[in-house]
């Protein structure tokens, strides 16, 4: 029976796959070269805090975890919402809250990822009537800010604003210009100006296409069971 820690960790592992989109996609090997760069994750915040809070989360830094998950949120990255629900739920970090935590995973789920709306059932099926009602009312807070109506044009606006900067003196250039990016290992190698600039990261349509493709059910399903109580050790622990 699968619980709701091993969600959390199923998360986390997709997290670490899809830090190196390319690969996830099945694109060529240079793309996590790319989205590894300071560069990139300027003009993509959602995956620069959804990483910064994955790694915080697993060194148990459960606040700072929640924080950078919440930012991350706020250019409708998924699996960062789902991540909040799941904390709110445990307990990690934060005071266990089960209203709050439906409200997150039905966020997560707007786009109907599989997973996600696997959990989603999974929690309504376990809150009482009063809750669910509760939960519904916070939701269309929580769209408001967070829905994708509203996140996207945020998103969609940095990966704008990044670009111009990075080649507004370039225009007109010839193609094939190479570019000096540090790895993940700090090394500095050169690509192609055409690798980075790949319309798949940087034209919202097709950015938000391709994590449609990675979060969708037929790139990595995690089958959701009845949700199980869990050892609130971790909520005692680290209440930071």
């Amino acid at each position: 029976m699968i619980t709701m820690r091993q969600v959390v960790a199923s998360i986390l592992l997709a997290i670490a796959v899809t830090a190196s989109v390319g690969a996830a996609a099945g694109e060529r090997d240079d793309d996590p070269l790319v989205v590894n760069s300071e560069a990139f994750q300027r003009g993509h915040p959602d995956m620069r805090w959804r990483n910064l809070g994955a790694t915080r989360y697993q060194q148990k830094r459960y606040r700072e975890a929640v924080r950078h998950f919440r930012d991350a949120a706020r250019y409708g990255d998924k699996p960062s919402q789902a991540m909040l629900a799941l904390m709110l739920w445990n307990g990690d970090g934060v005071e266990a809250d089960r209203v709050q935590a439906y409200a997150w995973i039905d966020l997560a789920a707007e786009r109907g990822y599989g997973s996600f709306v696997a959990t989603r059932e999974r929690f309504r099926t376990a809150l009482s009537e009063d809750e669910r009602r509760r939960a519904m009312e916070l939701r269309n807070e929580l769209y408001a800010k967070y829905g994708d109506e509203h996140a996207k044009k945020r998103l969609n606006l940095e990966m704008t604003r990044e670009k111009l900067k990075l080649t507004g003196s370039h225009l007109g250039r010839p193609k094939g210009v190479l570019m000096l990016l540090p790895g993940p290992d700090g090394r500095v190698r050169a690509i192609t100006d055409s690798v980075f600039w790949n319309p798949r990261y940087w034209s919202p349509q097709q950015y938000w296409a391709l994590q449609d493709r990675i979060w969708e059910p037929s790139k990595g399903r995690v089958d959701v069971g009845p949700v199980q109580p869990v050892d609130a050790e971790p909520a005692a622990a680290e209440k930071r």
